[in-house]
């Protein structure tokens, strides 16, 4: 039998393509029937060659919602039709990381559409521990918003967002909205920095309690306005402007973190004076590491935020025109979704 896929052949080229459907080889496997698929900025950079991580050929996606098609032997938790969304990485369990419960920097970790094959297809047969059902109510287009929302829990959880705290959003991306929803959840009050009006507006549905337009206003003093002169005790940067890392050293809170979501290659300077005087916690994120249960459990709380945040769906035959509307900066692409 044979199945749709879409794969970057190389670094630049990508294409719909016709593949066997896979089969379940252990007895612990799953056969998924993709249903959606969200495309991320890391899709993006894999299609264009500039992922470091990425290895080619490759089939992207990593945030999926599908059905259980069929099980292996030993899947006892798990049965045809189920409605599931994929925790996209598999580790080794054994290194330091693991040892430590984190896995999510496993020395050997493989990420579904990076390291390994990922959902941008009709059928994958996973491990049955990197599914997680979710409620008949919530569509698969809804549901494959999960491994996002994980993203910004990890990045609140390093951060250490907890409530009363004052945060500042660089970005209102995907990314920067989906960490905005979070801290408001966490309890703290939100200030979100972005320079694309449309996007500036839809944080306030995300509880933004300030916006910033630093293309407009002046970043650094609104900020200090807001926050009377403290400074935000977490700063979260999900823009790619590395400048910004530089200035939230200065910028942050006594005994404040600040988490930067996107790299750079390039050394960034940070004035270690500052850290050391405020004693300034600089925390990497990096996936997530048992969030799904918790991001699965609040997803109905969040249907409002989440309707808001899809704004394209797109068959998965038409994902030349589903990538370039998500980078197209003036098609008022947030999240956008292919289905199969």
């Amino acid at each position: 039998m044979k199945m749709k896929a879409i794969q970057v052949v190389k670094a630049g080229e990508m294409r719909l393509v016709e593949l066997d459907v896979p089969k379940i080889v252990n007895d612990t496997d799953v056969l998924l029937k993709v249903k959606a698929a969200g495309i991320c900025g890391s899709d993006v950079h894999i299609a264009h060659g500039t992922n470091p991580y990425a290895t080619y050929p490759r089939i992207p996606g990593h945030e999926i919602a599908g059905e259980v098609a069929e099980v292996g032997s030993a899947v006892k938790s798990l049965k045809k039709g189920d409605k599931v969304v994929l925790e996209p990485i598999t580790y080794c369990g054994k290194c330091y990381a693991c040892r430590n419960g984190r896995h999510n920097v496993c020395e050997s970790i493989k990420v579904n559409g990076v390291h390994v094959d990922g959902g941008y297809q009709e059928y994958m047969v996973v491990d049955q521990k990197q599914l997680h059902k979710f409620p008949e109510e919530i569509s698969f287009v809804q549901a494959a918003t999960a491994e996002p929302y994980t993203i910004g829990e990890q990045a609140n959880s390093r951060g250490g967002t907890s409530a009363g705290d004052i945060v500042l959003i660089h970005g209102a991306g995907p990314i920067g909205l989906i960490i905005c929803d979070v801290a408001k959840s966490r309890g703290a009050i939100c200030i979100v920095s972005e320079i694309n009006e449309q996007r500036l507006n839809m944080a306030k549905d995300f509880g933004a309690d300030y916006l910033i337009n630093p293309s407009k206003e002046n970043l650094r003093e609104k900020v200090l306005e807001y926050t009377n002169g403290m400074g935000p005790n977490r700063i979260f940067e999900a823009t790619g402007v590395s400048s910004l890392l530089t200035e939230a050293v200065e910028m942050v809170s006594v005994a404040g973190s600040v988490v930067p979501l996107s790299f750079d290659t390039k050394p960034i300077p940070i004035n270690f004076q500052q850290v050391q005087k405020k004693e300034v916690t600089i925390a990497g994120t990096r996936l997530q590491y048992n969030k799904f249960p918790a991001v699965v459990a609040s997803l109905k709380d969040r249907i409002d935020r989440i309707d808001r945040f899809i704004t394209h769906v797109f068959p998965a035959e038409k994902y030349d025109e589903a990538f370039k509307t998500f980078t197209d900066k003036s098609s008022g692409a947030c999240k956008v979704i292919l289905t199969f």
